[in-house]
């Protein structure tokens, strides 16, 4: 296998390359900002195995799918880098684990995964092709987070290759994400975009698309703090909903919701919101690692045992989504994981169960 280009040791702060086993401690890592996660009441949900969950009908037809993270080895659960682990550790090359994790995300209501996807022929591509081939017969749809743009030194034309190979490579696949009938590609960090000779990020990202989908053949939807992006773009999410200086900015979701019916009505075209949730957050442990991603604070927010990720759904749920993500299914790095913990066990599972059938119609 190749050397594994940078992004893979700035944006973990390890070494992906790396395949060599390490024992892993069986005390789970625990911070004062998670207690202990005995279900409150107010939720009325009690935490079972996911092997009793079953998956359910489609409902209304709305889609709930979760950001997923290709990237990890094994020797990183013994690192204390998360304030959980996993309940074994895995390396997400595994067929094996994809394959479970796909079936643990269905039996919670996932419709699918968002894979945070780098370039061509890396770890991030193989395991988003793995991802797709795995779920074939299992009605699970999955798709990209769109990160090519960010990495370093890549050009404008690398960007819209990228974006052309997808869609060519993948698109066809029954099991890639789509509405009527178009492929469907979120997009990260829009402001990091190489600017060409465009005037602003914007304009860079309208002639990538004029370049790869001049007829809007496939659908694509942008992590979006400005309204002026669904000029070019089809849809809005909001990537991280919670930050250091502005405790709970899930509380604005009904603003960017909005932004897009707002659009809708100004062009007479649809425009899809995608409204985002999350369990919980907490990235302190990554201090001093080197990160792809614009600095931010660390910060962590207290799970309460679920009351947060409740607190965040129903933020949304009023706003009435096209579709709703779930960040994230396995992002243990910075503290927003689902998957099943040490430390909670399937409480989460559970939860995600509880809030997809509420948010499908499904009684």
């Amino acid at each position: 296998m190749p050397k594994l280009p940078l992004y893979f040791f700035v944006l973990l702060g390890l070494l992906s390359a790396c395949s060599a086993t390490s024992p892993m401690s069986p005390t789970p890592l625990i911070t004062a900002t998670h207690p202990s996660p005995l279900p409150p009441t107010s939720l009325a949900v009690a935490a079972t195995p996911f092997t009793t969950v079953t998956p359910t009908p489609k409902g209304n037809g709305k889609l709930f799918i979760a950001n997923y993270f290709p990237w990890y080895d094994i020797t990183l659960w013994a690192q204390r880098q998360t304030w959980d682990v996993p309940l074994k550790p895995y390396s997400s090359d595994d067929a094996a684990i994809i394959q479970q994790h796909i079936a643990v995300a269905q039996s919670a209501g996932l419709d699918g995964f968002t894979v945070h996807w780098f370039q061509a022929n890396d770890r991030t591509d193989k395991n988003f092709s793995q991802v797709l081939k795995l779920s074939t017969g299992k009605d699970f749809y999955s798709t990209v987070m769109f990160l090519n743009h960010i990495v370093p030194h890549v050009q404008r034309q690398t960007v819209a290759d990228s974006l052309r190979y997808i869609l060519t490579t993948y698109s066809a696949s029954p099991n890639f994400l789509r509405a009527k009938d178009k492929p469907i590609l979120f997009f990260s960090d829009m402001p990091r975009v190489p600017l060409g000779n465009a005037v602003n990020p914007i304009e860079a990202w309208r002639a990538i698309r004029n370049d790869v989908d001049p007829k809007n053949e496939s659908i694509w939807i942008a992590e979006g703090l400005d309204p002026a992006y669904l000029n070019v773009f089809d849809g809005l999410f909001i990537y991280k909903i919670d930050h250091a200086c502005c405790p709970e900015s899930y509380k604005k979701a009904p603003r960017f919701a909005a932004w897009v019916r707002d659009s809708e009505k100004a062009t007479g075209k649809k425009k899809l919101w995608v409204g985002t949730i999350q369990p919980g957050w907490d990235d302190t442990r990554t201090v001093g690692h080197d990160d792809l991603r614009i600095p931010s604070e660390p910060f962590a927010r207290d799970r309460k045992n679920g009351a947060y990720y409740l607190d965040t759904f129903n933020a949304v749920l009023p706003t009435n989504p096209d579709m709703l993500l779930l960040h994230s299914f396995n992002e243990w790095v910075e503290g927003s994981q689902i998957e099943p913990g040490k430390s909670y066990g399937d409480l989460y599972l559970t939860l995600t169960k509880k809030f997809s059938d509420q948010f499908k119609g499904i009684k």
